[in-house]
């Protein structure tokens, strides 16, 4: 009676061994999202011809345009002018994202109002978003999901995410969206 308890405390033992070591491996395992930059592929996104003769954001210029205005926020100076924000560093200035919270008093030109059912309006221009304040003027805020913009500025990065292209700009992404009239657009999502 003892052979037969250990035969079958063993049989049993072996089989687990055999279940643990031959079954597939994802039936136990969460499939973990990876994202990984395009290379190689192409993804052809026209340039908007309003944002054709920006800088790129992150470049750095020596000299800034005529008219900027200066935008305090947080004990920093931004150099302001039609959309655009120039933070110095080191005697140059960098072409960057505003960040969220800075003030304007007077839109970009050509900003597009993009209105999300049942939310206020919001204004979006070169990558950046506008939400109105209602002792006038306009503060940048996050990118709302579900915004869809004609263009992104030059800058973005192109992911893939589980077979599908996203494109990030800063910390927002998108993904681009075929509208029935053949135009493409670039829908915020979150990823």
């Amino acid at each position: 009676m003892k052979k037969n308890n250990l035969k079958s405390i063993l049989s049993l033992a072996i089989m687990s061994f055999l279940f643990i070591a031959f079954a597939p491996n994802d039936i136990f395992a969460q499939r973990k999202a990876v994202a990984r930059k395009v290379k190689n592929k192409k993804v052809v996104t026209p340039v908007s011809k309003q944002y054709a003769k920006q800088p790129r954001r992150g470049a750095q210029i020596t000299k800034l345009p005529r008219k900027t205005t200066i935008v305090s926020y947080r004990n920093a100076n931004y150099h302001y002018r039609n959309g655009i924000f120039y933070r110095p560093i080191n005697g140059t200035y960098i072409v960057a994202a505003p960040p969220r919270g800075i003030r304007i008093s007077v839109l970009p030109p050509n900003a597009h109002r993009i209105v999300i059912q049942g939310r206020s309006p919001y204004y979006y221009y070169y990558g950046t978003y506008y939400s109105p304040v209602s002792s006038g003027g306009y503060e940048v805020i996050d990118a709302p999901i579900g915004a869809r913009v004609d263009a992104l500025p030059d800058g973005y990065d192109v992911f893939e995410l589980d077979g599908l292209v996203y494109y990030r700009l800063g910390d927002t992404y998108y993904k681009a969206v075929l509208e029935p009239n053949g135009n493409v657009i670039y829908e915020v999502v979150r990823v």
